[in-house]
C-alpha cells in the first residue's frame, strides 16, 4: 500500500502499466492533458475502485492519476490475480462505466453554473467533503472544477463569485462551503429539467 498526498501523481500517461490500482482511501481523479495545455478530468476514483486498468492489457497508461485528497492505494500484479479477482474488478469496472456516463452527461447538459452545481454536490458525496464550524465543504481549487466542468479557471471563478453573492455558497482556500444544498440543487436540475 501506498500513501498519496493531495496533487501526488500515481502515474502519468505514458507510463507502463504493470500494475492495477485499488483506492482504498481518498480520491483519485483520472485526468487528460489536452493540447492547448488545460486539463479535462475523464472520472473520479472513489474507494473500493480499481483504476489503470491498462495493465490488464499490458499497455502503457493513455491518462494520468492524480490524487484529489490525501489517499491510500494498493497495486496489483494482473499476472499473479486469479479468476475471482478478475471478476471482480470486472464488475467493478463496469460500475464506474455507469459512473462515467453519467459523468458524460453532467459535462454535456447545461450551462456553466449547473454543472458547477452538479460537480459540488458529487464532491459532498466522496472523500473531498468534510465538515468544520462552516458547516460542509468539499476541498476543491477553482482549477479542478474547471478541469471537471470542461471550462476555463476565469469561468468558473466568476461563476463562483455570484453563487458566493446569493449565498450558495462561500468560498476559503481550497474549500468550497455548500450553505444552501437546495439552492444548489435547483441550479443543478435546472438544466436536465430544460434538456
Amino acid at each position: 500500500m501506498k500513501r498519496m498526498g493531495r496533487k501526488e501523481i500515481v502515474y502519468l500517461a505514458g507510463d507502463p502499466a504493470h500494475t492495477l490500482y485499488r483506492l482504498e482511501s481518498g480520491l483519485v481523479r483520472i485526468v487528460e492533458l489536452l493540447p492547448d495545455g488545460r486539463t479535462l478530468t475523464l472520472r473520479h476514483v472513489l474507494p473500493g475502485d480499481y483504476f489503470g486498468e491498462e495493465a490488464l492489457e499490458g499497455k502503457r497508461h493513455r491518462y494520468a492519476a492524480e490524487a484529489m485528497t490525501e489517499a491510500v492505494v494498493q497495486g496489483f500484479d494482473p499476472r499473479r490475480m486469479d479468476h475471482e479477482a478478475l471478476h471482480q474488478v470486472a464488475r467493478n469496472l463496469a460500475r464506474q462505466m455507469r459512473r462515467v456516463l453519467a459523468y458524460e452527461t453532467h459535462l454535456q447538459t447545461g450551462e456553466l453554473r449547473s454543472r458547477i452545481a452538479r460537480y459540488l454536490l458529487f464532491l459532498a458525496d466522496t472523500p473531498a467533503s468534510f465538515r468544520d464550524e462552516g458547516g460542509l465543504y468539499v476541498t476543491v481549487s477553482h482549477e479542478e472544477i474547471a478541469d471537471a466542468t470542461a471550462s476555463t479557471r476565469e469561468s468558473v471563478s466568476k461563476l463562483l463569485s455570484d453563487m458566493r453573492r446569493e449565498g450558495l455558497i462561500a468560498t476559503a482556500y481550497r474549500k468550497v462551503y455548500l450553505l444552501d444544498l437546495e439552492g444548489l440543487e435547483a441550479e443543478a436540475q435546472s438544466a436536465l429539467e430544460a434538456a
